[in-house]
């Protein structure tokens, strides 16, 4: 089977959640007997060391079109006089990308379009109509739920509000479209598959969850004592939402459990503010970027997943269950994850509930240990990349 993928990113190194799923299907698309093609975007050219970096891991060929895909003023005025079509589908547009598509699809036989993201789709309704070929829409996010919840973040009559409520019902009708014109939707949590069915009969949309690499993110075999204070979090920095989620977490839980407890925050990951790397004093300690986050998550006993903006899943939470470690998170961070308290996903609703499950646990240490084991049992359970694959693989062979 011959499939063609494209994506918005170039998706290494595997520096966030959403490269990491991207690849990593890649890669378990190949290690399912796939041959695949990647096109994606990228807004720097990456060198070709990178490229075949990428492509050793993955298996996969790549080829890069440079396009910004930044949300510019430029890009921001003219969605406003575009009734039709959202920034979020606008700025993930280019000619260059299009025809190169085009170009790959007449000089090749695809037997599949699989597209990352619900900003690929409108290249895949392309593609389709050039090649006949199936297409699916990896949805890896609803992402017009985004726009509403960042929209709630806003006071009433502020007119940011009725900017990005706008851009919200045009991205709606936009995924619905596209979602109706494609072979399949997969979505990557139960609730996502609801949602898109409670919006139109006809949409075929399908469960595929995202897998995590178990051998790279695990308990140590060493069995080097966890150390019993310590918080751990690792995110991108380059979204807001994220950074909103650390800048609240420090201000409204950290200094109720430094003071009574003594805990840590140990924080992990690209671009990251620098005010985090100063805050030592507050038992905040930002390393930014590092190698071996297996190695980090080891020497954690929590972690924490304060996020109140988003959709989908979290990766970064899956990451850590599967390190063995119990995560602590806020309701749509831990939402798409059909794990329990006793699975080692505790959800908590506010600050005073924070507190209080982040205290328990840290009073309790052979409880978090626990919960941690349950939590890797939980991954090897529902989230592998071979499973992931190989439903994709069966769902283009239905078509």
């Amino acid at each position: 089977m011959r499939l063609l993928q494209l994506s918005p990113q170039f998706p290494f190194p595997l520096s966030d959640g959403g490269k990491i799923s991207i690849a990593n299907i890649t890669r378990a698309l190949v290690q399912q007997g796939c041959v695949v093609d990647m096109i994606c975007l990228c807004k720097n050219m990456p060198s070709r060391e990178l490229i075949d970096d990428f492509m050793q891991y993955t298996g996969a060929h790549c080829t890069c079109i440079q396009h910004d895909t930044s949300n510019s003023i430029k890009a921001i005025v003219q969605s406003l006089i575009d009734l039709n079509n959202p920034l979020y589908i606008r700025k993930h547009y280019s000619k260059e990308f299009e025809s190169t598509l085009v170009e790959f699809l007449q000089e090749n036989h695809y037997d599949g379009i699989l597209c990352d993201h619900s900003a690929m789709a409108q290249y895949g309704v392309k593609a389709s109509s050039v090649s006949g070929a199936p297409v699916i829409v990896r949805m890896h996010n609803i992402e017009h739920i985004i726009w509403e919840r960042f929209a709630d973040r806003f006071g009433s009559f502020d007119p940011r509000k009725f900017y990005v409520l706008s851009e919200a019902r045009k991205l709606k009708r936009k995924e619905i479209e596209y979602s109706i014109k494609v072979s399949y939707s997969a979505m990557i949590t139960h609730r996502d598959v609801q949602v898109l069915h409670d919006l139109e009969d006809n949409i075929r949309a399908i469960h595929v969850p995202v897998g995590i690499d178990t051998e790279l993110f695990h308990p140590n075999e060493n069995d080097i004592p966890r150390i019993p204070n310590r918080l751990i979090h690792a995110t991108t920095y380059d979204w807001v939402h994220n950074v909103d989620a650390i800048d609240w977490f420090i201000r409204e839980v950290m200094p109720t459990i430094q003071r009574k407890l003594g805990a840590e925050l140990y924080l992990l990951g690209k671009h990251m503010p620098v005010r985090y790397q100063t805050m030592t004093d507050q038992g905040i300690h930002g390393l930014g970027f590092v190698e071996d986050i297996n190695s980090m998550l080891n020497t954690a006993s929590i972690y924490i997943a304060p996020l109140f903006v988003g959709a989908g899943i979290r990766i970064k939470i899956l990451e850590a269950m599967s390190a063995g470690l119990p995560v602590i998170a806020s309701k749509i961070s831990a939402e798409g994850i059909e794990a329990n308290r006793e699975e080692g996903l505790i959800i908590c609703n506010d600050a005073n509930d924070f507190i209080a499950e982040i205290s328990h646990l840290l009073m309790h240490p052979e409880e978090a240990r626990v919960l941690g084991e349950n939590a890797r049992s939980f991954i090897l359970n529902h989230h592998t990349w071979e499973h992931s694959a190989k439903l994709l693989k069966t769902l283009f062979l239905n078509k």
